[in-house]
C-alpha cells in the first residue's frame, strides 16, 4: 500500500498542469556574441540588397514597358498612315513592327497571317477609316500591335546573373569583417574573464584588466574592478574580526584557566570564593563576547526584524528606571534648536515630546527586542565616560523618531567618529577591557539602525561630551 501511494504521489507530481511550462528554445540561443553579430549583420546586409535589387528590377522594368509602349504606338501610327496610302491590301501585309502586328476589319476577321498576342499588352487604333481608293471601299480596320518584351526580359536576366554574384561577394565580405572586429572588440573581454576565474579568496588583491578604450567593455571592467575592491575589503573586515573575536574569546578563557591551575596548585591556601567570583566574571565576559558575534552574525546575514509597534519613549523610560542614579531622561522645548544640532537638548517648534506617559508617542516598526539592546548598548556606552549622569531626549519630528543620548565626558574627536562604529573598536583612552566592554556595542546599534532603515551619528554635545543621535523613520 505504502509502494502505491507513492507511485500516485509522483503521478500526481508529473502531471501537465502542475509543471511549469517549458519555454521554446531559441535558435540563436547556443551561439557566441561573435556569431550572433555577424549573422545579424550579414541578414542585415542581405536583406538591403534585396530590397535594392528588387527596387532597381521594378523600375528597370516599368521603364522598359514604358519604351515598350511608346514603340508599339510609333509602329500601329506608321501602319495606320500605310493602310491609309495603300491602294490595293495585298493578303499578307509584311510590316516590321516591334512586335507581333494583327490588323482586323469590322467583322473582326483578321486580314494579316500574324497571330495576336496577350490581348492586356495590345496597343490598338480602333475605327480607323480608309482613305478614297481602300481595298475594300467604307470599311473599317482595327490595327493591333504588341509591344516587343524581348529587351525587357534580356535586361532583367542580365541584372540579375550579374548582381546576385556581386550581392553575395558583398554578404561575405560584411560577414567576414563582423567576424574579425568584434573578435577584436570581445577580445579584452576573453582576458578579463580568465584573470577573473582565477581569482579566489586567497587573491583577492588581484584585478581584472582595463582597457584603453572608454568604452562599455571599459566600464564594466571598472564595475568588476570596484566589486573586487569591495569584496576583498569585506573579507579582510572579515578575517580581521575572526582575528579579534578569537583574541577576545581568548582573554577570558585564558584568565579562567590560569586561576584555575593557580587553584589547583595550591588548593589549601586558595580563597575559594574570592576565585570562584573572579572566574564568575570572566564567564560573563566571556558570555557577553559569545552573545555579541552571536548577533552580529544575524545581522550581517540581513534577517528581517520581526515588525511592531515599538513606543522609543517607552524604552527610554524603561532605561532610566534601570539606572535612576545614572541616567535622566530630558524634555525638548519648543523654542530650542533641532536634535540634530549640538545646541542642547531642544527641537524646534513643532516637534513633540515623547514622555513616559506617551501624550506624543513616538512610535516607530520593528523588533522591540533589538531596539532596546540598541538603547541599551548608547547608554552603557555613555555611562562609562559620562562625568556625572547620561541624559536620553525623544523627540518626533515630521515622518522620523529621534533619540539623542547625551553626556558630560571627553567626547570623541571626529577624526574618530566613523572608527567607532567599527567592531571591537576602542579609543586611545578605552583600552582597559574592564572600562571598554567588549567593543562590539556600538558596532551592533550601528548595525541594528541601519536594519530598521535608520542612521546613527556621533556629535558634540551641549553637555561637553558626546551625543550619539538615532533617528528612524516614523510608524505611519
Amino acid at each position: 500500500m505504502t509502494h502505491i501511494a507513492g507511485l500516485r504521489h509522483r503521478a500526481h507530481e508529473d502531471e501537465p498542469g502542475d509543471a511549469e511550462p517549458r519555454r521554446p528554445r531559441r535558435l540563436t540561443s547556443g551561439l557566441s556574441v561573435r556569431a550572433k553579430a555577424v549573422l545579424a549583420a550579414a541578414g542585415t546586409v542581405a536583406f538591403a540588397i534585396a530590397l535594392c535589387m528588387l527596387a532597381l528590377v521594378l523600375a528597370l522594368q516599368h521603364n522598359l514597358r514604358a519604351s515598350a509602349d511608346v514603340d508599339a504606338d510609333k509602329a500601329a501610327a506608321a501602319i495606320k498612315g500605310q493602310l491609309g496610302r495603300t491602294r490595293v491590301l495585298p493578303q499578307r501585309a509584311l510590316v516590321v513592327a516591334p512586335g507581333a502586328v494583327t490588323i482586323k476589319d469590322a467583322s473582326g476577321r483578321t486580314v494579316t497571317p500574324l497571330a495576336p498576342t496577350d490581348a492586356g499588352t495590345r496597343k490598338s487604333v480602333e475605327a480607323v477609316r480608309l482613305p478614297a481608293e481602300p481595298v475594300e471601299a467604307g470599311q473599317s480596320y482595327s490595327v493591333t500591335v504588341s509591344p516587343s518584351t524581348t529587351s525587357l526580359d534580356s535586361a532583367t536576366g542580365l541584372l540579375l546573373r550579374q548582381a546576385a554574384p556581386a550581392a553575395a561577394g558583398l554578404v561575405l565580405f560584411v560577414a567576414g569583417l563582423t567576424w574579425l572586429l568584434v573578435g577584436r572588440a570581445l577580445r579584452p573581454v576573453a582576458a578579463m574573464r580568465q584573470e577573473f576565474t582565477e581569482i579566489t579568496e586567497r587573491d583577492l588583491h588581484r584585478r581584472v584588466p582595463v582597457p584603453r578604450a572608454r568604452d562599455e567593455i571599459h566600464r564594466l571592467a571598472r564595475t568588476m574592478n570596484a566589486t573586487l575592491d569591495r569584496l576583498h575589503r569585506a573579507m579582510t573586515r572579515q578575517r580581521q574580526f575572526v582575528a579579534d573575536a578569537s583574541h577576545e574569546l581568548r582573554s577570558p578563557i585564558t584568565a579562567v584557566r590560569a586561576q584555575l591551575e593557580l587553584v589547583l596548585a595550591r588548593p589549601s591556601r586558595t580563597d575559594w570564593p574570592a576565585a570562584v567570583h573572579k572566574a564568575l566574571r570572566d564567564t560573563d565576559r566571556l558570555q557577553a563576547v559569545a552573545s555579541d558575534l552571536l548577533l552580529l552574525a544575524r545581522l550581517d546575514a540581513q534577517e528581517a526584524p520581526p515588525r511592531s509597534a515599538v513606543d522609543l519613549g517607552a524604552l527610554a523610560a524603561e532605561e532610566v528606571r534601570r539606572h535612576p542614579d545614572a541616567v535622566t531622561m530630558d524634555q525638548p522645548t519648543p523654542a530650542g534648536d533641532h536634535l540634530t544640532k549640538s545646541g542642547g537638548h531642544h527641537t524646534k517648534a513643532g516637534d513633540h515630546l515623547t514622555k513616559a506617559g506617551g501624550q506624543e508617542a513616538a512610535v516607530v516598526t520593528g523588533s522591540r527586542v533589538q531596539l532596546s539592546r540598541l538603547l541599551t548598548n548608547l547608554a552603557d556606552n555613555a555611562r562609562r565616560h559620562t562625568r556625572t549622569t547620561v541624559s536620553i531626549t525623544v523627540a518626533t519630528r515630521g515622518g522620523m523618531v529621534e533619540l539623542a543620548v547625551d553626556d558630560d565626558g571627553p567626547g570623541i574627536p571626529e577624526s574618530d567618529r566613523e572608527r567607532v562604529f567599527e567592531r571591537f573598536t576602542r579609543l586611545d583612552d578605552a583600552r582597559a577591557r574592564q572600562d571598554g566592554g567588549t567593543g562590539l556595542g556600538l558596532a551592533i546599534a550601528n548595525d541594528i539602525a541601519h536594519a530598521h532603515g535608520g542612521t546613527l551619528t556621533v556629535l558634540t554635545s551641549p553637555r561637553g561630551g558626546a551625543r550619539l543621535l538615532l533617528r528612524l523613520p516614523r510608524a505611519a
